[in-house]
């Protein structure tokens, strides 16, 4: 039987597009309202996403491997979710290791390159 983590690790590496923009977001923020996380999601200016879509993926992050924590907070008065990342350092490092690693064996010298200046770039813009 697959070990818990490994199963978590292994949903990780199949996170789309969305999801894994919500990762990010909660990642930066630490905890986040779904209306905060929907918000940042406008601000961005990706793809238009629906308030109701934004509470779907924070569901399935939350049931599928439990990816985030949720807990009850009182904002302004209102009940709400908070939602804050659950996945380790460690887990992070590992995939972010394994996904560059798979590049490097498809594109070999010419991946590295890429990566750097990439990395080049982003740092840039900050």
């Amino acid at each position: 039987m697959m070990e818990q983590s490994e199963r978590r690790r292994r949903l990780l590496l199949m996170i789309g597009p969305l999801e894994a923009e919500v990762i990010g977001i909660l990642n930066e923020l630490k905890e986040a309202t779904a209306m905060t996380i929907w918000e940042e999601l406008t601000r961005r200016g990706g793809r238009k996403t629906a308030y109701t879509t934004v509470l779907t993926v924070l569901s399935r992050l939350y049931t599928r491997g439990g990816f985030i924590n949720k807990r009850e907070k009182v904002i302004n008065n209102v009940r709400q979710f908070v939602y804050e990342l659950s996945i380790p350092y460690e887990v992070k490092s590992e995939i972010i290791r394994e996904h560059i690693g798979l590049i490097i064996k498809m594109f070999g010298k010419d991946a590295i390159q890429i990566i750097r200046d990439y990395l080049n770039e982003i740092s840039e813009k900050k």
